[in-house]
């Protein structure tokens, strides 16, 4: 009896051993449960695609390199810093609070010009504090948060349609703003990042000016350091030979202005592939006729649909003009070079000499647009510009300050500003048969002071085409206007 209670003791203290022990272990405490929160140590690293077709292209990582991670698991604008020391990757976390199996999506994204970028939430999104219009890398994985640990490789692409060009500039030029254009890139920055890591991006019209980032690299040659432009390419110049004029700006739209053309020139062939150039160093030949002035606007890129939009640039002066205070040359509507006899008898598209039966653009209330061959600016600059639409020049009074103005030199006209840029178009007056008319009575007052250019599209009656008036103390505005008359022509370009 006394042996069977011995044994039934020992029995009850070895259960409540076995009791403590099984406690003991649920307070390990190296040891957390599912949900509570826990450090984190990461093992992330990333790859840097390979596919730079010039020296100043980087194809490999750099000491300074920041890859910045956004977990979907997370609050804006927490997020983590992947620097690269030249050999292995540090993080710095950045208000990041994580529990133990916690699941989602990790988005990868580099900024090759932005490594002391910040980050701010933008509602619910990640946003960068500003925005880089250059090319960026991005890649994404899934991660859980496993034994206090995130582990994983990115695999940085570029986005499809990227292009970058590298120009070479000596090192004396960098503190210069500096200024690339060409009709069918596009600068594009990242404007948000959404939790699933979906991007957003923010586009600016089509051959509007990519910024330059100076690329200057210790180890590397003088001769490749310079500025580095990216842009998305319009997607009809894709996998494309295509014709490109490019157009660099030093110093402002008062700087110096270069020009490099390529026909039938091949620079993207996909994601990766041909999708850096570096434009040949002694190729650039000096803007000294018609600068393309950026005022900074957009219009639509086509006359009557909405849809895409591109970046205008107004020449500095006048078509035939030596400077900007300059009349230039005067042209009937449609007609590609100036005469002495502006009438009817003398005009192109009307072989009878009565403005009553026409050739050409001879449709009744249609809107008609010059061809390039009928086109004076697109005849004369080699097709670097061409003679305003309707919508530019309405794009123009919408968006411009006008102020008619005298020059120093006498010559009056409208100066048209926008913030620190402007052109001046001096009030010419226009030719009527063999006269040049300078003077205009309205209301019984004779003055000086009005000045008419040319657009490129015709409406209404077929002997009027589109024209807009610039006169003292009235607002500028488009009207039709007998289209045998002459008047000067302010190109544009895109």
């Amino acid at each position: 009896m006394e042996e069977r209670n011995m044994k039934k003791s020992l029995l009850i203290l070895c259960a409540a051993a076995l009791a403590l022990v099984s406690c003991n272990k649920d307070l390990a405490p190296n040891e957390t449960k599912q949900g509570e929160p826990v450090d984190v140590v990461f093992n992330l690293s990333a790859t840097h695609p390979d596919g730079g077709g010039t020296k100043a292209v980087k194809d490999a990582w750099e000491a300074g390199d920041v890859v910045f991670v956004f977990f979907s698991g997370q609050t804006a604008p927490a997020y983590l810093e992947l620097k690269y020391d030249g050999s292995k990757w540090q993080n710095n976390q950045k208000g990041l609070s994580f529990t133990t199996g916690e699941t989602g999506t990790m988005t990868a994204v580099y900024l090759p010009f932005g490594s002391d970028a910040t980050v701010s939430a933008d509602g619910g999104a990640y946003k960068f504090s500003k925005t880089y219009y250059s090319y960026y890398l991005t890649g994404q994985l899934e991660y859980t948060v496993t034994d206090g640990e995130i582990s994983g490789t990115f695999a940085m692409k570029i986005p499809d349609g990227y292009v970058q060009f590298f120009v070479y500039v000596p090192s004396s030029y960098f503190d210069l703003p500096v200024e690339l254009r060409e009709p069918h890139l596009t600068p594009q920055g990242i404007a948000s990042i959404a939790a699933d890591g979906t991007i957003k991006t923010t586009n600016v019209a089509h051959g509007a000016p990519l910024p330059g980032y100076v690329y200057k690299k210790e180890g590397v040659e003088s001769d490749n350091w310079g500025f580095v432009f990216s842009g998305i390419l319009a997607e009809e110049a894709r996998n494309v030979e295509t014709d490109y004029l490019f157009t660099i700006v030093y110093n402002g739209w008062d700087g110096m202005y270069f020009k490099q053309a390529f026909s039938g020139k091949k620079f993207y062939r996909g994601e990766q592939e041909g999708r850096a150039l570096r434009l040949p160093d002694g190729a650039w030949e000096e803007i000294t006729d018609y600068k393309p002035i950026d005022l900074g606007i957009n219009v639509w890129a086509h006359e009557w649909e909405d849809g895409e939009m591109k970046r205008v640039y107004w020449a500095s002066r006048n078509l035939g003009a030596a400077k900007e205070e300059d009349f230039g040359d005067f042209y009937a509507w449609g007609e590609t070079a100036p005469k002495t006899d502006y009438s009817w008898a003398t005009y192109t598209f009307n072989p009878s000499g009565d403005g009553e039966v026409f050739t050409k653009y001879n449709e009744e209330d249609v809107y008609n647009i010059l061809e390039p061959k009928d086109d004076a600016a697109y005849v004369a600059t080699g097709g670097r510009f061409r003679i305003p639409t309707i919508r530019e020049w309405e794009a123009l009074i919408d968006c411009c300050d006008w102020t008619f103005v005298t020059q120093k030199s006498g010559v009056t006209g409208q100066r048209i500003s926008r913030g620190e840029r402007s052109i001046f178009l001096p009030a010419a007056g226009w030719w009527d048969g063999t006269d040049h008319v300078v003077s205009q009575e309205v209301g019984g007052e004779t003055f000086t002071g009005f000045g008419y250019y040319w657009t490129s599209g015709r409406w209404g009656p077929v002997s009027e085409a589109g024209l807009l008036a610039c006169r003292r103390n009235h607002s500028p505005e488009l009207i039709p206007i007998y289209r045998h008359y002459g008047h000067p022509i302010r190109p544009v370009c895109d």
